[in-house]
């Protein structure tokens, strides 16, 4: 019998758990280590700017992150990486005390010349 006489039944693929699909949405996370991280859609809103100040509005508990051109004081260097970017902000946050317990993930927005993210 040749191949093409014989019936063929293939089963497809189809995993216990489908794979959702990553979204292309910007998106910031803050982690209990103090690490703020963009993911690379985030990274666009930061400028390629190499250094931020960082800002805390307590009645909204929203982060405000500065893009800066120059290191000044008090600013915090950003550091790029091939999947987006992230600041260390431990002291930033420590200082507010407002570190978080657990990991934050949300839509940064546009607040003026600061990209904002809710706490």
């Amino acid at each position: 019998m040749s191949n093409q006489e014989k019936l063929y039944s293939f089963a497809l693929f189809e995993p216990h758990r489908t794979r959702i699909p990553k979204k292309d949405d910007p998106l910031v996370e803050v982690r209990p280590n103090g690490r703020i991280i963009f993911n690379k859609k985030a990274c666009q809103l930061l400028g390629q700017h190499h250094f931020c100040m960082l800002g805390y509005d307590p009645e909204n508990r929203a982060l405000g992150i500065l893009p800066i051109t120059e290191l000044k004081p008090n600013s915090f260097p950003i550091r790029y990486a091939t999947k987006g970017a992230y600041i260390g902000a431990k002291k930033f946050f420590k200082h507010f005390n407002i570190l978080p317990d657990q990991f934050i993930e949300n839509e940064p927005f546009q607040s003026g010349d600061f990209i904002g993210i809710n706490l």
